[in-house]
């Protein structure tokens, strides 16, 4: 599959935030369909994504942004909350890229449009939790690129065997390097 996701007519970068329960709903089959995630989805994850595009309609401080393919298809998901403690720390609630999409620095982009999101509504920082599987390396080592530190680990979380990762950036310090 060619993956090449729609811009603007000059060519930037413009998730749509998830408006419609329409769009809601196909956020959530983009996210439960089988190969989207490296590792098998938890109950509490198939559960999330089942309901919380369609819960964050019209909330300031959550949401999910979409792009879609050359062909509409849905290519990207991101989704991003303010933690519920709501000390302005936000969290990724989900980050996907279609198999063939990835490796065009959509993930990056879309991270640095969540630190914006954050940031734009006066968050301190940003928590990303992900997998210790392999799988999951290539996130591992852009979440470090984009100055994450990795600050803890929860061993046999999601599964025996596969621990959670939790990396963390403040907002205040400006992004470098892109």
């Amino acid at each position: 599959m060619y993956c090449e996701v729609s811009t603007t007519a000059v060519g930037t970068f413009d998730p749509r935030r998830v408006a419609t329960p329409a769009e809601a709903m196909e956020v959530s089959a983009f996210l439960l369909q089988p190969g989207t995630f490296g590792t098998p989805l938890t109950p509490g994850e198939r559960d999330e994504f089942q309901t919380r595009p369609t819960a964050s309609i019209g909330l300031p401080h959550e949401t999910y942004w979409y792009l879609r393919d050359h062909q509409c298809a849905i290519a990207t998901v991101l989704g991003v909350r303010m933690h519920a403690n709501r000390t302005g720390i936000f969290e990724i609630s989900a980050l996907a890229v279609h198999a063939a999409c990835r490796r065009q620095g959509l993930g990056r982009r879309l991270l640095q449009f969540a630190l914006q999101f954050a940031a734009a509504a006066k968050g301190r920082g940003l928590l990303f939790e992900t997998s210790s599987d392999d799988a999951y390396r290539p996130m591992h080592n852009l979440l470090a690129a984009m100055e994450f530190t990795q600050v803890g680990t929860f061993p046999d979380f999601y599964y025996p065997g596969e621990d959670t990762l939790w990396y963390y950036r403040p907002i205040a310090r400006p992004l470098t390097g892109f």
